[in-house]
């Protein structure tokens, strides 16, 4: 959690250094890049927190080999991340800073889920609704997930609406726990009064 907090005011960092949309755009391509060859590159991420390693010696490579093809202000978080040595939170950063870029944009992402595929006039129409739910313009995206067992579950931004049958299902056996206990409790019989 700790780390999520600091990768964010990273990203806030990064972000609030760019000038314009297109330069908020360039450094999400490059920290998308740099976040994912991070964590598919285990030498990468070797390197970059070898604690053996000086911080100055990794700053000049990272700058010999990003400066000509990345922007400054991504060199300079790099360097900066060597100097605090937070290298560890490069692929945080990155997803982080890809929010604040949707953001930036009016966009927000949906996920749709549902327990088998469904057509196409089906899929529009859901997307349909999902946009009725926000100001912004809402980039969805559909996840088969068999364990819903049906219905669908919509999840747009930190909101999460399930009309799932396994929710369905789940609300049913609350409902009947809760309506049983009561009449356990007031059996003469039942240990639970001694409680």
């Amino acid at each position: 959690m700790f780390a999520n907090v600091i990768a964010n005011r990273y990203a806030q960092a990064v972000m609030q250094s760019c000038p314009d949309l297109a330069t908020i755009e360039k450094v999400e391509d490059e920290l998308t890049i740099l976040g994912k060859t991070f964590v598919k590159f285990p030498e990468i991420k070797s390197f970059l927190i070898n604690p053996k390693m000086p911080s100055e010696i990794k700053k000049q490579i990272i700058r010999n080999a990003l400066s000509p093809t990345h922007s400054p202000i991504v060199v300079r978080l790099l360097e900066l991340l060597i100097e605090k040595r937070r290298q560890n939170l490069l692929p945080d950063i990155a997803d982080r800073y890809a929010e604040l870029t949707d953001q930036a944009r009016g966009v927000e992402h949906a996920r749709i889920i549902v327990a088998t595929p469904i057509s196409p006039d089906l899929e529009q129409k859901l997307k349909d609704a999902v946009q009725r739910f926000s100001a912004r313009n809402v980039e969805t995206s559909i996840k088969i997930d068999r364990s819903i067992l049906g219905g669908v579950q919509i999840k747009l931004g930190d909101k999460v609406i399930d009309g799932s049958l396994k929710k369905r299902f789940n609300d049913i056996r609350r409902a009947m726990l809760a309506a049983r206990l009561p009449k356990l409790a007031a059996s003469p019989d039942n240990d639970l009064n001694l409680l």
